[in-house]
């Protein structure tokens, strides 16, 4: 099978779990994991795992000539809008895991049943993956949100373990916001909606968890049920630690509320970041989608 050859940009903690996982992902070839400093601990820890270590940005990778066929973004919101110039330029597809907003939000279960959430037919592409509590939300907004009518408000709750929050999380919390709220908007058709991140300091660290409560006119709580264990179930394909902790009920009337729970699969990071697993499996599942619907469209043998 022909391998999908990628880059990392990015060494933190994304950057890491997910160079850990894609070396071990028969379907990928990591070609070159990018820092910006040539101490950076993410590049030392991979030093006999990927031919190529960068320590001079994405300038270095596109200047060395390696050819790769797209790349994961694991750096910042602002720092990927300068990528994605030069990706373009390039040819080159890319997996965005910041919450920047520029490319396509996109969950890997919902390809196909949410409007414009497909795979592109052009070549160029930058698929965005929202954010942490999008991911770990969209399989619950979908299965409340097709049971419900007039849903007139919708709030999503992420508690993540402090330690989990590297420093471009940090930076990044109003892009957060905004791009966890437009994912909400997209799946729901409703414009009252609120996204909330919390980094629980708590010893020892929590795992995951992310609540959706919806204000709703109308709504079927029995098939809500069993249209969240079905779009579960899809998601655990790709992120086994993706669980219901809570179903769908109504706590008081008017409203339905159920909350998912994420432990990470501990590739290189501990299993309460679940946040940093679910974004990058995400990513992962996206990549591989995007790969073999146009080998597909291009006649290439997989």
């Amino acid at each position: 099978m022909t391998k999908i050859r990628v880059a990392i940009i990015g060494t933190g903690n994304i950057g890491r779990d997910l160079c850990a996982r894609l070396c071990l992902d028969d379907d990928f070839e990591v070609m070159a994991l990018v820092g910006r400093r040539p101490d950076s601990p993410g590049l030392i820890e991979f030093e006999d795992k990927v031919p190529n270590l960068f320590s001079g940005g994405i300038e270095e990778l596109l200047a060395s000539g390696i050819l790769v066929d797209g790349v994961f973004d694991a750096t910042s919101a602002a720092d990927h809008k300068l990528h994605w110039s030069l990706l373009q330029r390039n040819n080159i597809w890319a997996i965005d895991l910041t919450p920047s907003k520029i490319g396509k939000p996109f969950v890997p279960e919902l390809t196909g049943k949410i409007e414009g959430m497909a795979i592109q037919q052009k070549k160029l592409s930058n698929y965005s993956m929202v954010t942490c509590g999008g991911q770990s939300s969209a399989p619950l907004l979908y299965a409340m949100a097709s049971n419900s009518e007039g849903i007139t408000e919708v709030e999503v709750s992420s508690s993540i373990a402090s330690l989990s929050a590297g420093p471009a999380t940090r930076r990044n919390i109003d892009e957060y916001i905004q791009s966890t709220e437009n994912l909400i908007e997209i799946i729901t058709n409703c414009r009252t909606v609120k996204a909330i991140l919390v980094l629980n300091p708590a010893e020892p660290p929590i795992m995951m968890r992310t609540s959706v409560h919806m204000k709703v006119q109308k709504f079927n709580l029995e098939a809500m049920i069993n249209s969240t264990q079905e779009v579960a179930s899809q998601v655990q394909k790709y992120v086994p630690g993706y669980e219901i902790a809570v179903q769908p009920h109504s706590p008081t009337p008017g409203y339905v509320t159920a909350t998912a729970k994420v432990v990470g699969a501990g590739y290189a990071l501990p299993e309460y970041a679940g946040n940093l697993d679910i974004i990058n499996a995400a990513g992962v599942e996206t990549a591989r989608q995007h790969y073999k619907f146009h080998a597909k469209v291009n006649g290439v043998n997989l």
